[in-house]
């Protein structure tokens, strides 16, 4: 018996149980949720429904860490588009400039900018998330070229 046939059982027994009512009247769970007529099938087909809706899709890895895949995948793909020259123009340096200013450039970006600054107003805060993430997207590239060499 596999798992999901054990979860349907366990669902059916409790289905079955007895459970106050208002004003005291008892009546099974099935009976006051009108789920008499479900089917097995359909059974199996709520019970996925509701475990996709509270974040489990069928493989079992939490719905976190396929959102966290895509925007992962997401700057992968920004970086790839962008020029180290764009990058350098970003971070207001001139193109080959050295590590050590391209850090100091991008914190003190990001201290100006920092969306935790604009905590109150949603647009600016929303416009400065933008900003800080094509920021650490560009520092995050430079970086890289770097770490190549």
């Amino acid at each position: 018996m596999g798992l999901l046939d054990r979860l349907t059982e366990g669902m059916k027994s409790a289905l079955d149980r007895p459970v106050a009512g208002p004003g005291g009247a008892r009546a099974t769970l099935a009976d006051r949720l009108n789920l008499r007529g479900l089917t097995d099938e359909a059974l199996r087909y709520e019970l996925e429904r509701r475990r996709r809706a509270r974040g489990r899709p069928a493989n079992g890895r939490p719905a976190a860490d396929d959102e966290l895949t895509a925007m992962a995948q997401a700057r992968r793909d920004r970086m790839r588009e962008r020029t180290l020259a764009r990058c350098f123009a970003l971070l207001e340096l001139p193109v080959g400039a050295p590590r050590t200013e391209i850090q100091r450039a991008y914190r003190a970006m990001l201290r100006q900018y920092h969306p935790d600054r604009y905590v109150g107003d949603g647009e600016q805060h929303a416009s400065a998330v933008a900003l800080v993430t094509s920021l650490t997207d560009a520092y995050l590239a430079l970086l890289n070229q770097y770490d190549r060499r």
